[in-house]
């Protein structure tokens, strides 16, 4: 099961590749009032939300995640962390994920992916087995499709 968030397209870009290539499901996730599209404005929601109250989901359609032994979080780098929208859905339905093995595939603007790793351990049981992250750049993204792919494989075979 592939779990994403996307603001500017290239998380999803990256999710569509990890669902043809796992041959796996998907679920995007979906905030209740939609982030601006002017850069500054997210970002001052974003600083808001993450000082107050972090934005609600659409989570009407949520799958039943029993059936997978392997989720994957897809997010955008925001403040040096996993996104809102994905800290909230793991805060609400982290805690579905233990026994499973985890991994979360990040796209950034260039510092990295920041404490998402830590969060993702934070926000599910200690019985999840989280495995390594795969962060790139986001001007990068097109030419590293074959590490991601590898990437992918390698998180598939653990």
């Amino acid at each position: 099961m592939v779990i994403y968030f996307s603001h500017s397209g290239n998380t999803e870009y990256q999710a569509r590749i990890a669902q043809a290539v796992l041959h796996a499901d998907s679920y995007e996730l979906v905030v209740k009032t939609p982030y601006p599209t002017d850069y500054e404005a997210t970002v001052s929601r974003a600083n808001q939300e993450q000082a107050g109250a972090l934005p609600h989901l659409r989570v009407e359609d949520l799958p039943d995640f029993t059936q997978y032994d392997l989720v994957l979080f897809g997010s955008p780098i925001w403040c040096m962390t996993l996104a809102n929208p994905m800290q909230t859905f793991l805060k609400q339905f982290g805690q579905q994920m233990g026994g499973k093995k985890v991994a979360e595939f990040t796209t950034h603007a260039g510092y990295g992916a920041g404490t998402a790793q830590q969060v993702l351990q934070k926000l599910t049981p200690v019985s999840t087995t989280i495995l390594s992250d795969y962060t790139v750049k986001d001007t990068e993204i097109e030419k590293t499709t074959t590490q991601f792919k590898t990437w992918l494989h390698q998180t598939e075979e653990k």
